[in-house]
């Protein structure tokens, strides 16, 4: 029996149906003396019966990954491991891009998960995520641009759009951040896509989207839509930084001074009523 399958069963067990009364009126529950894969095992049942998203806080990157390991049998929809430094975000010099994709990859999906009302993500991360290293998401959403087939869209505000999200323009799209144009074709590798992909436009109608293969250049599968997020986080930073203060490198820095109340990982999942 699959796990999933596991799953459901125990969300229909009277088991279950005491421990949500639990929770609902203490509006916390404690679960102790059982291993990791039993309790995973119980916390996607109660999160899948409750149709919420599941948060999954370790102490470690190594135990972070076993969680995800196990969690992609259980069932979720969509899977995450939100990747974080050890080291203070307010160091002098930029994290490696791979993390920073890593985690604008994970934002990207809780939006368009919180935007189509769905439920079924479950995210893995480490205790610095609960630190404030983000941009509020306030200031983070208006660079998520939505591209859909069919939606209409003028070429050129997409260019400058792609330029101003950090995109860097190529004859050939071939890695994470690129942008290329041929006529009406436009190739882009998102930095929060795990393929580029190919928009056919016909003027400025969005006829169809398909992932590519970026070693051959050969289309692949045909998707409905797409997120674009910037490759960075330093344009909204500095977007938002006192005109007197000039900085070029190292932009978490500056949160405290782009924003009164720099964000954490938490703030971006969907609000407990």
């Amino acid at each position: 029996m699959a796990f999933s399958a596991i799953i459901r069963e125990i969300g229909r067990s009277q088991f279950t149906k005491e421990l949500l009364r639990k929770l609902e009126r203490s509006g916390c529950l404690t679960l102790q003396g059982i291993p990791r894969f039993p309790k995973g095992l119980v916390a996607s049942a109660l999160a899948q019966a409750q149709k919420r998203p599941l948060f999954v806080v370790t102490a470690t990157t190594e135990e972070a990954s076993r969680w995800v390991t196990q969690l992609e049998a259980m069932g979720w929809q969509i899977w995450h491991f939100y990747p974080t430094s050890e080291a203070s975000p307010y160091e002098p010099f930029d994290p490696e891009s791979e993390m920073t994709w890593g985690q604008i990859q994970v934002l990207a999906d809780l939006v368009a998960q919180s935007t189509a009302g769905e439920d079924r993500i479950a995210i893995v991360a480490t205790e610095r995520s609960l630190q404030p290293h983000l941009p509020p998401p306030d200031a983070l959403k208006p660079y998520f641009i939505p591209l859909q087939q069919g939606m209409s869209f003028e070429q050129q505000t997409l260019d400058r759009q792609l330029a101003q999200l950090g995109y860097d323009r190529v004859p050939l799209v071939e890695t994470e951040g690129q942008w290329s144009r041929r006529g009406d074709i436009v190739d882009i590798f998102p930095v929060a896509a795990e393929l580029p992909v190919r928009l056919e436009w016909f003027g400025d109608e969005l006829e169809q989207l398909r992932e590519f293969d970026p070693s051959t250049q050969r289309s692949l599968d045909r998707i409905q839509q797409l997120i674009l997020t910037p490759t960075d986080f330093a344009p909204i930073i500095r977007a938002h930084l006192p005109k007197d203060v000039e900085a070029s490198e190292g932009m978490r820095r500056f949160l405290g001074l782009a924003f009164p109340q720099p964000a954490s990982l938490l703030d971006y999942l969907p609000q407990i009523p």
